[in-house]
């Protein structure tokens, strides 16, 4: 099976940088192989977060911790003020951490022109 896309991160951050943090990768199944997926021992279905709404930042070159950081803490700042912040303030005060995934359209073979998104997570 060829490499699809997009291929979803969600990260479950922990205390400090992301790498204490938990990351669960989901790879797409295409529509021809959905009723009869190729086994294995560790594949799981993809349960996406249960969440209404999800703002979302573009960017591009190759995903890593501290691209992902970085457009998170851009994402983060460019929903200031629109009561968003205070959503994802008050998840954070309350103990829950904070959902973002990270997604990649591109398939690691390509240089130029790559696609990536994260995406912070509101109910």
């Amino acid at each position: 099976m060829n490499m699809t896309a997009p291929v979803l991160v969600n990260i479950h951050p922990r205390t400090g940088h992301l790498q204490n943090s938990t990351y669960v990768v989901h790879f797409y199944m295409p529509q021809k192989f959905q009723r009869n997926p190729p086994l294995s021992a560790e594949a799981q279905p993809v349960e996406l977060p249960q969440h209404k709404y999800a703002a979302v930042r573009r960017f591009g070159g190759f995903m890593d911790d501290s691209n992902i950081s970085v457009q998170l803490s851009a994402l983060k700042k460019s929903l200031k003020g629109t009561g968003r912040d205070k959503s994802s303030a008050s998840n954070q005060h309350s103990g829950r951490a904070l959902l973002y995934s990270a997604a990649g359209y591109n398939s690691p073979f390509e240089h130029e022109n790559r696609v990536n998104e994260v995406m912070l997570w509101f109910d």
